[in-house]
Formats: C-alpha cells, sequence, structure tokens
C-alpha cells in the first residue's frame, strides 16, 4: 500500500504520533511518502523531519499529477485540503473539480 501524507497542517499538528504512524506502516511493508505543495528552496524543515521519500508538488500542478509522473499510484491520501490532491481547473479555466470551489 502506497500513502501520501501532506506536511503543513496535517503531519506538523502532532509530529510524534506522525512518527509512529510512519514507523507502524513501513514496519508492515507499506510504502509512506511526504506529498507536499511546499517549494523545495524552503523545505529544509521538512527534509529534516522525515526520512521518507519527499515530493515536492510544482506550481499549477496537482498532487495527484505530481506523484503520476514519478510513476507513483497512492492508495491512501491524508491531507488537510484534499481538494489539492486532485486537478481542479482544465486549461481553460474550467472547474473539473467542482469540490474545489467549496473550500
Amino acid at each position: 500500500m502506497n500513502v501520501a501524507l501532506d506536511y503543513d497542517e496535517t503531519y506538523t499538528l502532532d509530529p510524534l504520533v506522525w512518527d509512529k504512524i510512519i514507523k507502524l506502516l513501513i514496519n508492515e511493508g507499506h510504502h509512506v511518502y511526504c506529498v507536499t505543495k511546499r517549494y523545495e528552496s524552503i523545505a529544509d524543515d521538512i527534509k529534516l523531519a522525515l526520512d521518507i521519500p519527499i515530493i515536492f508538488v510544482a506550481k499549477g500542478v496537482a498532487k495527484l499529477q505530481a506523484v503520476r509522473l514519478k510513476g507513483i499510484k497512492i492508495d491512501i491520501w491524508i491531507d488537510d485540503k484534499p481538494q489539492s490532491i486532485t486537478p481542479y481547473k482544465r486549461g481553460s479555466g474550467t472547474l473539473i473539480n467542482k469540490g474545489f470551489a467549496r473550500w
């Protein structure tokens, strides 16, 4: 199983608990990735805090697209802003993730 964990306002709310959960998942043979919209250039704290792969998502790209570009299929997403996971605009600007407007 592949699990994506957001950093800001998700992992940061209780790092000690998330560290235990990450360790448990890895010990059970699962893969845990940090998927963040934070720019890598300002993410030294993330790199220091986590010992799991970190996927930095480029501006204008949804998290789902970013992991797919890396050839990863996420089974479970843990994120305080789930609207950031799926694409929400087509090239024309048309909303395709209608739930995004509610967030």
